[in-house]
């Protein structure tokens, strides 16, 4: 998946990006809206109903299996998959937006008033076209700020259910592995030391990389790559700074391994990548 966003045609095609295709960075948060009839999900090992006017909300570090989606028609299901890199930059200065994630662990349903299903949905379609646009000046800010309203929108909505919920039902593993993402939003790509980000959260290497490999699926090392990986490639697309000040930037001792870091990483060097954009 190379957008922050996709929006799935299909629950199977939501499906595999969540299970598979999207391991990189954290996983992401499936989002599914049903507007009319309903779908059977195999999450985990339980059996969700999804029903007119409810909201499914997965956070990373789940399974989705075989689904029956036969009684609801393709065009009444709405789906959105966002990395969650992306979705943790979005609202990292919010507040019980993690209690409200962690909760879905559990409680992944929530049914939506009329007024709330509207609300929604003209946030989906506002989502939806701009996501057809062509890539220009201040299109990732727009996608973050459209992605940061429907966040919070969400927490207003889904707080009236959550009631008494408690951070004390939250695992500590994710409390953790919060911290870490965190930690990599903030980063500006230039930090790739595994032992940095143990050591700033008080834990060993070897116990971080468990913990992420629990949550979804990857090492905390991959992690951290993939996301010095998602900087350079931004600014080798959009930046107008010399490969030389790139290296530099990036923390590299030379130009030969920003160069080989980027060929391995890219599958091209950074002089021919920019050529390719």
């Amino acid at each position: 998946m190379q957008s922050d966003i996709i929006i799935p045609s299909s629950m199977e095609e939501a499906r595999t990006l969540y299970n598979t295709e999207n391991s990189e960075e954290g996983g992401v948060v499936l989002l599914s809206i049903c507007d009319k009839g309903h779908i059977k999900l195999n999450i985990g090992t339980k059996v969700y109903k999804i029903s007119t006017g409810d909201i499914l909300i997965l956070p990373p570090g789940m399974s989705i299996g075989q689904s029956d989606a036969d009684s609801a028609k393709r065009k009444d299901i709405k789906y959105l998959c966002i990395k969650y890199k992306s979705f943790i930059q979005s609202i990292r200065s919010g507040r019980n937006v993690w209690t409200i994630l962690m909760y879905a662990r559990s409680n992944p349903v929530f049914h939506l008033s009329e007024d709330d299903r509207e609300l929604t949905s003209s946030y989906y379609k506002v989502i939806e076209g701009k996501l057809r646009t062509q890539r220009g000046y201040y299109y990732d800010e727009i996608i973050r700020s459209l992605l940061q309203c429907v966040i919070y929108e969400l927490c207003v909505i889904l707080n009236r259910d959550i009631g008494m919920f408690q951070s004390g039902d939250i695992r500590s593993k994710d409390v953790l592995f919060k911290k870490f993402m965190e930690m990599l939003a903030e980063d500006s790509g230039r930090e790739r030391s595994l032992k940095h980000y143990a050591d700033a959260l008080f834990v060993s290497p070897k116990y971080l990389s468990a913990v992420t490999n629990d949550v979804c699926g990857i090492s905390a090392h991959e992690m951290i790559l993939n996301n010095v990986t998602s900087h350079i490639r931004q600014e080798l697309e959009f930046s107008s700074a010399s490969i030389k000040e790139l290296a530099i930037q990036f923390g590299f001792p030379n130009m030969s391994s920003f160069g080989k870091f980027v060929k391995m990483r890219l599958g091209k060097s950074p002089r021919a990548f920019r050529k390719t954009k």
